[in-house]
Order: C-alpha cells, then structure tokens, then sequence
C-alpha cells in the first residue's frame, strides 16, 4: 500500500524543483560554478568525539599556607590538621624586669569547634627548627622531646570550645622576665597527643585575622598583667584523602593525560571540554569559621596545560592557562571546563599535547575540596574529554 503522505509530497517537491529554473527574475537562480554545470558543495559531517583518558594521576605540590586567617586542629573530610606553629613577641620583656610573677597562661582564641561534644587532647614542645609564614610547611619541623609543663607539671591538655587557656610552670615565666632564660626562640609547636574519637575540628584565630591573635598572658603579684602576642603561626595539614581530588591549601592537583589521534588534522573543531562528575557526598573541605565569615561555598578552580611532561621537571608545576571557573562540589552533578581554543591548537600542531593539569585555584590561600569519580567508575560518571567537530566540505565533487 502507498503512503498517502509521500503521494503528496511528490508533487510539491515537483513544483518547488521546477521553480527553481523558473524565468522569474524574482525567484532563485543556480550560477555555474564550474564549466561542467551546476555544482553544489557538500558540507561535511558533525562528529562527537570522546576520549575517556590514557591516564588520570593526583599529586601534591609543596605549597602551604602560611597567612591564613584562622587555624585549625582536627580533620574535616579528609583535610587533617595536624599541629600549629607559633612564635611570639617578647620585645617588650625589659618593661617588666624586676617583677614576680604570679601566673602564666598560654590563650588559643578558640572560635568554633565542629561538634559540641568534640575534645582533642593536645601537647606542646618547643621547636628545635624556626619558621616562616613565608615557608613552605608540609610537616611539622623537629622539636624537643621534653613536653612544655603546665603549673601542676601537666603536659597533656584537653582543648575544646570551653577550655581554650592553659596554665604554664611559673618559673619558666620567671626565668624570662629575670633573663635566665630566653623565651622560645624558634617558636612552639601545638600538636595532637593521641588520635580523636569521634574525629572532629576545633578552630581558632590566627594572628593574621588582625585581632584576638593567640597570646601569652602573664599576671605579676602586684597585680599588673600583660599579653605577648603571637608574631607568625603556621598550620600544618595534610589531605588523607582517596581517589580523584583536587584540594587547596594542601596542593592536591589531578593531571589528566589524553590522546586526540583518532581527529583528523583539518578538523573544524566547534566546541570541546573536559567533563568530570563531582561525588557531592565528600564536601568541600571548608571550615565551619570560613563559612559563617561568608568565605564561598564554591570550589574556584585553575586548569593549565603544563610546561613539561615530566612530573619530576619544576616546569611541569606551571603552564599555559586554559580555563577557570567554579562549581559546587558539594552537589553530585557534572562539570563541563571548556577547552576553548587548545583543542584546536593541539589539532593545529600549534600546542604539544602534554596533558592537563587541574588545581584549586586558592590553593596557596585557603582550604577547599572536590572529588571527582575516576577512570575506573562507569561510562556515565568517568572523566572524559568531548570534541564535536566538523569536516571540511569536499570541494573535489566526488
């Protein structure tokens, strides 16, 4: 049986071909593009290529951050904040020679702990190597093995929201004021005495948020009293993390290793991205103090293409940008980065293909996390690159 809708299609397509050749000035007219006739260029097809990635590696940079705002002690998804750096300013010891002291305390101006029920025993030494906020710190330095003692000969405290001042040996304060000894030269470190259980976060103030710095309080007899405050401090943290992360603050970065080969040279490249699907149940890694200080909630992102190959080469630390943007990593969704211009220069020969590198782009400012599904999970949530391009028209006529 017949198609009734194609017996009436055909005669309009009829009527609309002759039309075509029609002697009406009004109407279209076929130019001779060659001495042969009539020729119309064929365009070419549109193809969405996809290549799912020779290789996916996270690697850590040796970057901390030394000014920040606030520190921290605990672990928050993943993000371990393992001990505290902290120097102080004593210039202003001469003011005070003479006097007895009567009490010595050493202030964390505690802001936040994550939990309410959270405690984190914690004990302090002296350092036996200085610091910088201007180093670079991703382990805490040596430091002595003789415990700093509190009034009662106690070296391990308990630290949580209500507990935050810490009672030091008397004599120690004395001995400063008396110049018999010479108040931590190289700084303290503030370090977990055993593991937490629950794990949880406690934070506080760093000197670098321009008020209520972490101090040394020490009270004479005579009733007067003074602060030394702290003049650098500095958290030591570590991302203990599994699987496709790229963290900030610890400079966690994913390099991504792909090959284009199966795109013919003189492709018409119309869009390309690298598409990753963020695992929203891992969070973000920010504090609770950042948020509430309205730090945003989004992962700000750098994507560079680097300089080297070789891992090992410091070249390969740095590159050619990319792109750079910003999603929520905190909701499992899917992150399109638009490779703009680059796939069409690797096509080109333009660009050697060396890879991509993805980082936060605060890593040396603040701390924040994404997590993204691997190359081992399924074709619907595995990191890939897309390219949708066109062939050129074929001019030949074949």
């Amino acid at each position: 049986m017949i198609d009734r809708k194609i017996l009436l299609i055909a005669p309009l397509a009829l009527v609309l071909g002759l039309s075509c050749f029609s002697s009406d000035p009004e109407g279209p007219v076929m130019s001779v593009f060659t001495d042969g006739g009539p020729y119309t260029p064929r365009a070419g097809e549109t193809v969405r290529h996809v290549d799912t990635l020779s290789a996916v590696s996270v690697f850590n940079v040796p970057i901390g951050i030394g000014e920040s705002s606030f520190l921290r002690l605990g672990e928050t998804e993943g993000i371990r904040f393992e001990s505290i750096l902290m120097k102080f300013d004593f210039d202003s010891l001469d003011y005070f020679s003479g006097k007895t002291v009567d009490s010595v305390y050493i202030v964390f101006p505690v802001r936040i702990v994550q939990d309410a029920d959270f405690e984190l025993e914690i004990v302090m030494n002296e350092l036996l190597v200085g610091f910088s906020e201007d180093d670079t710190i991703t382990a805490t330095p040596p430091f002595s093995g003789e415990a700093i003692r509190g009034a009662a000969g106690e070296t391990a405290r308990i630290i949580d929201f209500e507990t935050a001042a810490f009672s030091l040996d008397e004599t120690t304060g004395q001995g400063w004021i008396d110049e018999a000894a010479e108040p931590w030269p190289l700084g303290i470190v503030v370090r977990w005495n055993s593991e937490p259980d629950p794990m949880g976060i406690i934070e506080m103030y760093s000197r670098n948020y321009g008020s209520n710095p972490p101090v040394i309080k020490v009270s004479f007899t005579d009733g007067s009293n003074t602060v030394f405050p702290a003049s650098e401090d500095y958290n030591v943290a570590s991302h203990l993390g599994s699987g496709l992360a790229c963290v900030g603050g610890v400079a966690t970065r994913i390099y991504f290793e792909f090959d284009l080969a199966g795109i013919q040279e003189d492709a018409m490249v119309n869009y390309s991205a690298l598409v990753l699907h963020t695992d929203g149940e891992a969070g973000l890694g920010a504090s609770a103090i950042e948020l509430e200080n309205s730090f945003t909630t989004d992962f700000i992102y750098y994507l560079y293409a680097p300089g080297t190959g070789d891992m090992l080469d410091p070249e390969f630390l740095s590159g050619t940008g990319v792109a750079a943007g910003s999603f929520v990593p905190t909701v499992s969704e899917e992150v399109r980065i638009p490779l703009a211009g680059f796939t069409r220069d690797l096509l080109a020969g333009a660009r050697e293909n060396l890879g991509l590198v993805l980082q936060s782009d605060l890593e040396a400012v603040r701390y924040q996390k994404a997590l993204f599904y691997g190359i081992a999970s399924g074709d619907s949530l595995r990191p890939y690159i897309e390219v949708i391009y066109s062939l050129p028209a074929d001019f030949t006529g074949e």
